[in-house]
């Protein structure tokens, strides 16, 4: 005999087989039911696109989420926990992200313009081929992530941490790096940058980490 909670997954994955769900139930799916409901649904979905913008998931457990190709424009992840979670090819363009952990999680190829990433936690992710042109990313931790190819454009990195980040063939053009931490960092003749390079790239030297 299953026990409760598995008794209740079951159901809740035969329920929505094979259904088109619209957003509001698509969010209640998540929220009542649970990421690993939610992922089924999407798997069952062959992974298709879905519209979930403008969702606020405001300090909820997202961890090990599959958002891959979703439209997550203007939602709210601020305080959510989101390691783990797969978020390749999703758009969060004007997404607040303030204080969100996603710690290892894959956003490769994701579109993060103009997104509020500050404080957020981002250690250990993939952000290649990222976009995250005109983002707030003041404080955020970006320790050991990989940046490769990642398009960082005219964002804030005010007090930013790269301690041992990828940023390989990155484009920090017209972005504010200033005060960021870069020590560690791995990075090679294509990367961009711009005007004001930090200093151990003007002297050709890599930082080692302590």
């Amino acid at each position: 005999m299953q026990n409760g909670p598995v008794s209740a997954l079951i159901a809740s994955m035969n329920h929505y087989a094979d259904k088109s769900l619209n957003k509001a139930q698509i969010f209640e799916l998540i929220i009542r039911d649970g990421v690993e409901a939610f992922n089924n649904y999407r798997r069952s979905q062959e992974y298709r696109p879905i519209d979930l913008s403008g969702l606020d998931f405001t300090a909820k457990d997202l961890t090990a989420i599959n958002f891959s190709v979703a439209d997550l424009t203007g939602c709210t992840f601020d305080l959510a926990c989101m390691n783990d979670a797969v978020l390749i090819m999703a758009d969060l363009s004007r997404s607040s992200c303030r204080e969100t952990d996603f710690y290892m999680a894959n956003l490769e190829e994701a579109d993060l313009l103009h997104c509020d990433l500050r404080e957020a936690k981002l250690g250990g992710a993939s952000l290649v081929e990222a976009v995250l042109t005109g983002s707030q990313a003041g404080q955020t931790d970006f320790k050991d992530a990989n940046l490769t190819r990642a398009n960082l454009q005219k964002c804030e990195f005010q007090d930013a941490d790269f301690t041992g980040a990828i940023v390989k063939s990155a484009d920090f053009r017209d972005a504010a790096i200033e005060w960021a931490n870069f020590e560690g960092v791995q990075y090679d003749e294509s990367t961009r940058w711009g005007s004001k390079p930090p200093a151990f790239v003007a002297a050709g030297i890599v930082p080692k980490p302590e």
